[in-house]
């Protein structure tokens, strides 16, 4: 069983046993070789928009001798998602066209009960614009790899029992309960970056702003 980085790994854990997966860029198709010969799964669409690494993908799938047990789709997003899945994970991408490729087909998401994210940037707007599709946050892990943070994020169909206020979406209501180390050094990370941002001349609407959120970070930590 090829071992999985760490990134990967977090993605891996949180998918449910039995689940059909459908994983949207999936590229080397890591993720589904190892859940299918973990036994976590038996079935996987590995979605692909562009030619090359779709064929990396078919590949790596019929080498594991796993051809039977996964469908390698040339399409966009979940433009073809299979009636059957009931999970879709979302990875290495932008947050902002993850938002896009969930809200392009919103009606492909009737079946989809667990929705598993990976966004590289603009955390809040993904936990306002997926929440606003009728998921909750159940479970999110930071994780540190390459001298990059990571937020590893798991949604299940139903609305929170509150909307998320400003710092829930700035920095994560599970991240925040748990307060795991890995958390608290991106605070403090984040911390420092926007103290350099404040030293420099500003317009005075963006001084504000970074003024702020400097404040909530500091009553994170």
């Amino acid at each position: 069983m090829n071992k999985l980085s760490k990134r990967l790994q977090a993605v891996a854990d949180m998918v449910d046993s039995g689940s059909y997966l459908a994983d949207v860029g999936s590229d080397h198709a890591l993720l589904p070789i190892y859940l299918l010969q973990k036994g976590t799964v038996k079935w996987v669409q590995a979605i692909e928009n562009k030619t090359e690494p779709f064929l990396r993908t078919k590949r790596n799938v019929e080498a594991a001798g796993l051809a039977s047990h996964v469908h390698c789709s040339l399409s966009d997003g979940l433009t073809e998602l299979s009636d059957e899945v009931d999970a879709v994970s979302i990875c290495g991408i932008g947050g902002l066209l993850t938002c896009q490729i969930l809200e392009k087909n919103p009606s492909r998401l009737g079946n989809v009960k667990t929705i598993i994210l990976d966004p590289h940037r603009d955390l809040a707007a993904v936990r306002k614009r997926v929440s606003a599709l009728g998921y909750r946050l159940i479970d999110e892990k930071m994780v540190y790899e390459q001298k990059i943070f990571y937020s590893v994020m798991k949604w299940r169909k139903g609305s929170a029992d509150q909307p998320y206020g400003p710092d829930e979406l700035a920095f994560g209501p599970i991240l925040m309960e748990k307060r795991d180390e890995t958390f608290l050094r991106y605070l403090g990370e984040q911390k420092e970056k926007i103290s350099k941002i404040l030293n420099r001349g500003l317009p005075k609407e963006k001084r504000e702003y970074y003024l702020d959120l400097y404040r909530r970070i500091v009553k994170q930590l």
